[in-house]
Parts: C-alpha cells; sequence; structure tokens
C-alpha cells in the first residue's frame, strides 16, 4: 500500500531553486533514507512533505497522518517530559489526560526513559532528548515517522543510542522517511535510498545498489567522504 506518493515537486527561494522536479513514492512499513550534500535539497522537500513549507508545484498524496521529528528536539523547557508528551494527544488526538499518560509511559519505558517522565528537558542530555521528541512523535500514531538529521546535533556517543532506536523502530516495520548524513545507518536500515544533489534526484535504488555498486560518478564522489564507514 503506497502511504506517500510525490510527483514533479519544485520550490524556489526567490531566484534558486532548490527543487527541481522531484518525485518519490513510501510503501507502507518501507524506511526510505534521503542523502546529499548540505543545500541539495534534502531538507526542503522533508519540510514540504510535513506540511512545514509550501511547494511552488507538483502534486503530494498521503495516505494517512504524519509525524515530525525534528534536528534540535524542540521540545517545551517549561514543560516536564510527562507534559511534552501528553499535552499533545489531549490537544490533537482528544484523548483524556489518563489515556494519553498511559500512553505516554508505555513508550518512554519502551525507550528506557521512565525515569525521566518528571525530568525538564534542560535536566536530559543530548541523545535524551532527542528520544523524547521520539516518543512525543510516536503518541500521536503517525502512519508516516519523517526524521529530519536527527543526529545532526549530537556527538558520537549520542548518536549511537538515537540510530539504535531508530533501527529498533525499522524492525517494528514503523514506516519512515529520514533524511541523515550518516550513511552507514541509512545503509543498514533503509529498504529504499535516494541520492539528491542540486535540487534532483540524482540516483535512487536498495541500498546495496547505492552503497555497494553504484555507477553513477556524482554518487561515487559523494559517497567517497565516508569510505571509511563502510
Amino acid at each position: 500500500m503506497v502511504l506517500l506518493k510525490a510527483n514533479e515537486i519544485t520550490k524556489a527561494f526567490g531566484d534558486t531553486k532548490v527543487l527541481k522536479g522531484v518525485n518519490i513514492e513510501v510503501d507502507k512499513g518501507e524506511v526510505l533514507s534521503i542523502i546529499g550534500p548540505s543545500g541539495s535539497g534534502k531538507s526542503t522537500l522533508l519540510r514540504i512533505l510535513t506540511g512545514l513549507e509550501t511547494k511552488d508545484s507538483g502534486d503530494i498524496e498521503i495516505n494517512g497522518t504524519t509525524g515530525l521529528v525534528f534536528q534540535q528536539f524542540n521540545l517545551f523547557p517549561h514543560w516536564s517530559v510527562l507534559k511534552n508528551i501528553v499535552d499533545p494527544q489531549i490537544n490533537v488526538l482528544h484523548r483524556s489526560k489518563e489515556e494519553a499518560e498511559k500512553v505516554a509511559m508505555n513508550l518512554l519505558t519502551k525507550m528506557n526513559l521512565d525515569n525521566k517522565a518528571d525530568s525538564y528537558p534542560c535536566e536530559l542530555s543530548g541523545g535524551q532528548q532527542q528520544r523524547v521528541s521520539i516518543v512525543r512523535a510516536l503518541a500521536l500514531n503517525p502512519d508516516i515517522l519523517f526524521f529530519d538529521e536527527p543526529t545532526s546535533a549530537l556527538d558520537p556517543e549520542l548518536t549511537g543510542e538515537v540510530l539504535k532506536v531508530i533501527k529498533q523502530l525499522a524492525e517494528e516495520d514503523t514506516t519512515m522517511v529520514i533524511v541523515t548524513h550518516e550513511m552507514n545507518f541509512a545503509r543498514a536500515v533503509s529498504d529504499y535510498v535516494v541520492f539528491m544533489d542540486g535540487g534532483f534526484i540524482v540516483e535512487e535504488g536498495a541500498p546495496e545498489e547505492i552503497f555497494g555498486n553504484t555507477s553513477n560518478e556524482r554518487t561515487k564522489r559523494f559517497l567517497q567522504n565516508y569510505q571509511s564507514k563502510f
């Protein structure tokens, strides 16, 4: 079942064309990773798919609800961890406080964060904050979960704990679209990979095709920067 289909998406900021006719499709249970250099348009594409940015032209069809995990966590600093997760459920899904707290605690326990429910974001590590933001998104039962470079604000040690959580979600057949600069992770977790550059999709295919057997010279040059990780 196709949950997301985008056709010929274009976007310009002034005279700068950021997206130049991008097409993607995501099936239920699939993990799509979008990779590419800075300025390639991948984050703009994600923002358009999640409704945070408007497209100039093209068509988007989403069969279900979406959730987004940001680069910078975006937790309310004056709210506890539990309140950060509970209030969106009450406001968006109209759950009772009791039900929302039960959902929140079940997910926090799954992420080994149940002992942080009463803590505030400033009392958590960056990795813990990002895991809380993942819980907040999951609590809203999205059909597709989007990640915008979820480890870009983390040091290598904390990056590992967040990637472990996302990999677990993939093993549970969670449908995900991930913009990432972690090539080794993208290779391990993805069902399909899109490589973008200059507002275009330069190459797309299964991870083993992109990372292990590409004949595209632009893709090869990009991946050479990550050779040591392979």
